[in-house]
């Protein structure tokens, strides 16, 4: 009985979600290694929250092309029959790093992101957060899987206040 009632509360929660991760680093023409932590830790948190996670793949960008990506990788998420798009957007800041193909918090500026309605087309969010560098301890990959952690959690408050 009580795992029937889990089962229940727990998929009240639940949702279809669309991924997509933008990279944003003039010194890399190609997806790095770190957005591709972002994105999987970002794939394993929604999933493990109970939600029916799809993504597309994450993309390179130069300034200005946003909206194209945007646009297609909407319409594959509507497609699919997903409720929600959510887009993140990493912009990177490799200009003083010591190494910029590293997976490190430290070589991340700050990350957008959007959660579109599939339905309306309607943004329910649209949210900025910083790298706060001052209280980097470990710089590695666990770091940035943390970080990500973080974002996904702000992501879930958000669904949860539309779901």
């Amino acid at each position: 009985m009580l795992s029937v009632i889990l089962l229940t509360v727990s998929s009240c929660w639940s949702a279809q979600l669309s991924f997509q991760v933008v990279q944003h680093n003039g010194a890399q023409e190609n997806v790095c290694e770190q957005t591709l932590v972002i994105e999987d830790e970002m794939l394993d948190y929604f999933f493990n929250q109970g939600n029916i996670v799809t993504n597309e793949r994450a993309a390179a960008v130069k300034d200005g092309s946003d909206e194209a990506v945007w646009k297609t990788a909407f319409a594959d998420a509507a497609a699919g029959g997903s409720q929600y798009f959510v887009q993140l957007c990493l912009y990177y800041d490799t200009s003083s790093s010591t190494n910029p193909e590293a997976v490190a918090l430290s070589n991340l500026d700050y990350v957008t992101w959007t959660i579109t309605e599939i339905q309306s087309g309607k943004n329910i969010a649209d949210m900025k957060n910083t790298v706060d560098k001052t209280a980097l301890g470990k710089d590695d990959t666990d770091s940035v899987r943390n970080y990500a952690a973080e974002i996904a959690e702000q992501i879930q408050k958000a669904l949860k206040v539309k779901a």
